[in-house]
């Protein structure tokens, strides 16, 4: 009993602390938002009001987002009743990514639990809780950084499912759920869920009649999403039914970025080095995904990770009690869906490969519990070793992370254009697509959206009011410009101008306001 006591109390207080943790100023760290981030709300939003996105399309099985690249739905959804209960804004925006990063914090005490032992588990909780790719992640709203959280609940469920059949088919729910986190779900939790089924079926783990009604509630959640890209894929028209939309997306290039489809070995050798670059090595990746003194798993944990799967393997291998080896292959299953979708996903990076990171960590657990299991006096060690990573961590990460990422998260563009559009006396914007980092006319009209809070019916030109004032048509009012083909000047309009760009400028004009490294500008009169 006080055994039980005692791990229950470890348990709340490493959750209640990597909660507190998490929850630090995540609306101002990162500050200002990123592109997909605004993308995302700004969809939800519309759908929260009107029951479409942006453009109007009825309830969409998958967002239209950039056109050219399309964006997961489930992440947008889950926003609406944080919209509805606190109004748009950045705080609703992150807080579906923020709780399910605090939930699978449990979540990997729950599975490890199942697959080993409550010490295991408890170890398993604690490096998720201070690992700096989990952390980072939960802390700003990114579509495809959904996707190991919900497939690790159903992970954690297929487990419970194998003793209680009621649990295992609550499991095909959310590996349904999977396709609308992160399009890679259709070529790595399809071919991981038939590999298992076929594995149980051959060692009489479940029967027939059962494996076929988990394909029955698999495809009646995922299937609207299949058949989004089976439209996609074969050039179908978009379908419309009452309850949601099936769209074609005719200006996608996302196939691009799968193998099979433009497949070489040439690429398939980049896609296996990149992917051990990116969770192996831990080299520098993007900032907003890993810092890169510490890598997305600290790199401290190379060691145990490799001697971790090593020795996972062979004891799955030598492991005679059936049921217990069963569990250990969907373990076992998830690491090599990781390594699947690395392989057939276009040069991954860390956000395009977050199906690894859990059953990494899992992995990286069982290597320290064989090593402390042979030499018990090394866990104080490996355990001040990582609570000293996870302190640099933090101090880097509200410091010098958070000096440097707004920049990359559009934190200025978005005090500008704010600015901008409050100045009520210019009928027209005319606005850079200087992000400040990189040029993009699509990202400064979405960053746009969000900064402006831009109704979707006045967007879709239904009204010409929006935030409660008459202004023209979406379309007249707001123009995104490239300054070197700019030639003529509009006398009634205000110009939002990076100061990169003021000597190109193809008229005279006069500064009203400075913002950071933005100028609002008006056409000077002339003499």
């Amino acid at each position: 009993m006080e055994e039980k006591k005692r791990e229950r109390l470890i348990f709340w207080i490493i959750l209640i602390a990597a909660v507190l943790v998490r929850c630090i100023g995540f609306v101002r760290i990162p500050a200002g938002v990123n592109q997909d981030e605004a993308m995302a709300g700004v969809d939800a939003w519309a759908l929260s009001k009107y029951g479409t996105d942006r453009f109007g399309i009825r309830l969409p099985v998958h967002l239209t987002a950039w056109k050219y690249g399309q964006m997961s739905a489930l992440l947008s959804y889950c926003m609406i009743p944080f919209i509805k209960l606190f109004g748009f804004g950045t705080l609703a925006v992150r807080l579906p990514m923020l709780l399910a990063g605090c939930g699978s914090v449990a979540l990997v005490y729950l599975a490890g639990k199942r697959l080993f032992n409550a010490r295991v588990a408890l170890g398993l909780m604690a490096l998720t809780a201070v690992n700096p790719w989990h952390f980072m992640q939960s802390r700003w709203s990114l579509d495809c950084n959904l996707f190991p959280h919900v497939f690790l609940l159903a992970f954690w469920l297929l487990l419970l499912g194998l003793e209680k059949r009621r649990y295992l088919y609550a499991s095909m729910i959310f590996f349904g759920l999977t396709f609308y986190c992160y399009g890679v779900a259709v070529y790595s939790v399809t071919p991981f869920l038939a590999v298992f089924a076929l594995w149980c079926l051959w060692k009489r783990q479940l029967k027939c009649r059962e494996i076929l009604l988990c394909i029955a509630l698999f495809l009646l959640v995922a299937l609207p999403e299949i058949l989004v890209m089976a439209i996609n894929f074969f050039g179908w028209s978009t379908i419309e039914t009452p309850f949601f939309t099936m769209s074609y997306f005719p200006e996608s290039i996302r196939s691009a970025d799968i193998l099979f489809l433009n497949f070489s070995f040439e690429q398939l050798g980049r896609n296996f080095l990149a992917m051990i670059r990116t969770c192996i090595l831990q080299t520098p990746d993007q900032l907003y995904n890993s810092l890169p003194a510490f890598g997305p798993l600290y790199h401290i944990s190379i060691p145990f990770m490799l001697l971790g799967a090593v020795s996972f393997t062979g004891d799955m291998c030598r492991e005679k009690d059936m049921a217990r080896k069963t569990e250990m292959l969907a373990l076992w299953g998830f690491l090599l869906t990781g390594i699947w979708t690395g392989l057939l996903t276009f040069e991954v990076n860390v956000n395009r490969i977050n199906i690894i990171y859990f059953p990494l960590i899992f992995m990286c657990g069982y290597g320290i519990w064989k090593v402390a299991g042979r030499w018990k006096r090394t866990l104080p060690f490996i355990g001040a070793a990582y609570a000293v990573c996870f302190g640099l961590f933090l101090g880097t990460y509200f410091t010098t992370f958070a000096g440097e990422i707004g920049r990359l998260f559009n934190v200025n563009f978005l005090e500008a254009v704010k600015e901008a559009d409050g100045e009520t006396e210019y009928a027209r914007l005319y606005i850079t697509g200087n992000m400040d980092w990189q040029y993009n006319l699509s990202m400064a009209e979405i960053l746009t959206h969000y900064a402006c809070e831009i109704d979707a019916a006045y967007y879709q030109e239904k009204t010409n009011y929006n935030g409660g004032r008459e202004l023209l048509p979406y379309s007249e009012r707001y123009h995104f410009i490239n300054v070197d083909y700019e030639q003529t000047a509009d006398a009634e309009g205000l110009y939002l101008i990076h100061i990169s760009e003021l000597d190109r400028m193809p008229f005279a004009y006069r500064v009203l306001k400075e913002e950071g490294n933005y100028y609002l500008l008006v056409p000077a009169e002339p003499e």
